[in-house]
């Protein structure tokens, strides 16, 4: 990663967004995009003819379509599919996580979480899919 690595995060809370995208400034990072929901996070992918984001950030539990759901799209999109992508959650029941593991979600951050923990997980995230 680099600090012109583009982030997406998609969480329907505020707060989160702030909190991810002002430890993600704290890290180097500047390009990061927020969306509310998933479904607003997929017309911005699709209205990108460019790839526009290098690393998906996003909350399982949110109102309509989950961060399951989006894992499940962007693992099926030719074009976003090896990108790696961070589930933030609250769950901790195994089928639920093997749920994730098995759609391909790159690792998972629990809340609540320590700012250096978010380093950590993106450089995991990062290794696994830019081997």
């Amino acid at each position: 990663m680099t600090p012109e690595t583009h982030f997406l995060i998609v969480d329907d809370y505020s707060n989160i967004r702030t909190l991810v995208r002002t430890q993600l400034n704290g890290l180097g990072f500047v390009n990061v995009v927020e969306h509310e929901n998933v479904d607003n996070a997929v017309s911005f992918l699709e209205s990108n003819p460019a790839r526009p984001v290098d690393f998906i950030i996003s909350d399982w539990n949110m109102p309509g379509k989950s961060g399951l759901d989006f894992l499940n799209w962007v693992r099926a999109s030719n074009k976003y599919k090896n990108l790696p992508f961070l589930i933030i959650t609250t769950e901790d029941e195994q089928i639920k996580i093997m749920s994730a593991i098995q759609a391909g979600v790159s690792n998972f951050i629990f809340k609540p979480w320590e700012p250096e923990e978010l380093g950590i997980k993106l450089q995991l995230c990062w290794k696994k899919h830019n081997k």
